[in-house]
Parts: C-alpha cells; sequence; structure tokens
C-alpha cells in the first residue's frame, strides 16, 4: 500500500493506531466466538440447513415453520418498513446529489475572475479580488 491509500493518521502516534487495530480485530473476533456459543468447531458456526425438506436450503421462505400469524404480519410489516424506508433514503441521497451539482455549478472555478453579478453571500461585487 502506498501512502495515499492509508487512512489519515497524522497526530496520531504509531503505536496508538497499531493497539486500536488489534483492539477492533479482537472485539470482533471475540463477539463471533461469543455468538456461536463459544465453540471454535467449524460445525457449529451458522449456515444454511442443506437438507432436502422443502423449508430447507437457500430458496427456503422467511415464514417457512411458522405458525403465529401475528409474528407473520410483524415480519410482513418490517420487511415493507424497510423498503419504504431504504427507497426515501434513496431519494434523499439523489435530492442532495442534484442540489450540491446545482450549487457546484454556480461556483467560481479556481482563478476564474469574478463578475459584476450579485453578490448574495451579502459580500461587494467583485470584492474579494487580491
Amino acid at each position: 500500500m502506498t501512502d495515499g491509500e492509508l487512512p489519515e493518521v497524522s497526530g496520531y502516534k504509531r503505536s496508538h493506531v497499531v493497539v486500536s487495530a488489534v483492539v477492533g480485530i479482537a472485539v470482533a473476533l471475540l463477539s463471533v466466538w461469543w455468538a456461536q456459543g463459544f465453540n471454535v468447531f467449524y460445525e457449529s458456526l451458522y449456515r444454511v440447513n442443506p437438507g432436502t425438506g422443502a423449508a430447507d436450503g437457500i430458496g427456503a421462505d422467511w415464514v417457512a415453520g411458522n405458525s403465529i400469524p401475528a409474528l407473520d404480519f410483524l415480519i410482513a410489516l418490517i420487511h415493507a418498513a424497510d423498503v419504504i424506508l431504504g427507497l426515501f433514503i434513496l431519494v434523499l441521497v439523489f435530492l442532495h446529489w442534484a442540489a450540491f451539482r446545482r450549487l457546484a455549478g454556480k461556483m467560481r472555478q479556481p482563478g476564474e475572475r469574478s463578475t459584476d453579478a450579485v453578490a448574495t453571500d451579502g459580500g461587494e461585487p467583485g470584492g474579494d479580488e487580491r
């Protein structure tokens, strides 16, 4: 890796960055170990059940085996809310992208001289020349 690919760490000692990285990796590994019930065997890892039944395998439906109608409704409601909020986030992203593109189009390029246009920031037109 080159220095341009590394995160900004100026102001931090190298040892602090290394300790932070080691602690982060250790916490991640310990949390996976804890979630697996403190087992170290690969047979206990969460994975898709390769069974032969209709409710097994990758194509299994998320309601398979659920016999509580209220829970099924709540699962469907949460999934619908997830989709709607995801679309809302995408709308906000594109709205901000368009607004900032429009704003950037109105800005002067580096080295461009000011014009006699109205100074919308309350300053003097052409008053920032040095």
